[in-house]
Order: C-alpha cells, then sequence, then structure tokens
C-alpha cells in the first residue's frame, strides 16, 4: 500500500522518514552513530491538537564547555606552566577548543518541532521542520491531522 503523504527530515544527529498510511503513521529513521528504528503509531491513538518547541540540539552547550575548558586548560599551560605554543599540548588544547567552537556554531540553530499526544495527553512523537523538505512540513501536518480526524470518526 503506498503512503497518502509522506515527509523527510535531517538533523545533525539524525534523519527521520514519515509515512502516512490511511490507519496508521510510520516512522523509519537513523541516530547519528547510535542506531537505526522503525515504529508506527495506530492514527486512532492519537490527538489532532499538536504542540510546537523551538529546541537547540544538545552539541551546542557541549561544544561551548569544550572550548571553554580548553582555553583556559590552555591559558595555564602557557602562563602557569611557561609552556608555548612551539611545544605541542598548548597547541593540542587550543585545538581542541576550536572543535568545540565549531561545533557550537553548527548547532546553534533552533530547530522547530511539532509534537504529537495521545488522546490521554502523552507525547508519543515529533516532527521536525529540517532539512529539504522543511518546507513542506506545514502540508504533512494537515494531511495528518486530517487523517487522524477520519480515523476517529471511523473508530
Amino acid at each position: 500500500m503506498d503512503p497518502i503523504a509522506t515527509y523527510s527530515e535531517v538533523r545533525f544527529d539524525g534523519k527521520r522518514t514519515f509515512m502516512l498510511f490511511p490507519d496508521r503513521i510510520y516512522i523509519r529513521g537513523k541516530w547519528t552513530l547510535k542506531s537505526d528504528f522503525e515504529i508506527d503509531f495506530p492514527l486512532v491513538s492519537l490527538d489532532t491538537n499538536y504542540y510546537r518547541m523551538n529546541i537547540r540540539n544538545g552539541a551546542f552547550m557541549a561544544g561551548i564547555w569544550m572550548a571553554v575548558v580548553s582555553f583556559v586548560t590552555c591559558t595555564i599551560l602557557v602562563s602557569g606552566f611557561k609552556m608555548t605554543f612551539a611545544d605541542n599540548a598548548p597547541f593540542l588544547v587550543a585545538a581542541i577548543g576550536f572543535s568545540g567552537l565549531v561545533l557550537s556554531a553548527a548547532t546553534y540553530r533552533k530547530i522547530e518541532f511539532l509534537c504529537f499526544r495521545n488522546r490521554g495527553g502523552g507525547k508519543v512523537f515529533d516532527i521536525a521542520r529540517s532539512g529539504k523538505q522543511a518546507e513542506q512540513l506545514d502540508l504533512f501536518i494537515d494531511a495528518l491531522t486530517k487523517q487522524i480526524k477520519l480515523a476517529i470518526e471511523a473508530a
């Protein structure tokens, strides 16, 4: 059976594809360097009301801390232990700090998530406005909420 609508998102930490069928939504995804997954939810169990969140990736703060700790350590090595950048240690520690800054820059932008709940109020899944199909998210959400209403009416 062909899906009614599809939507794919790509984020810094992975990617997911959502396929809408008449009675369920099927989600297939990959978390970068972690795992692959497939899951589906019956539409009759979902609430048509969703909420929005704007979230910055957790790697942003990790990058900030990498930079701060590395630059403080580099300062201690250079001023406290009188090392120069000709020595390898201060140079390598500073390189880790710059890597943290690059990581923070890459994950700075907040991503909009639309979160769906079950009819009992618990969060079931979210969809991010991210990747090449970001502009098509609203069309997919319209199709999804319409199909949830149809599934609830048929039940």
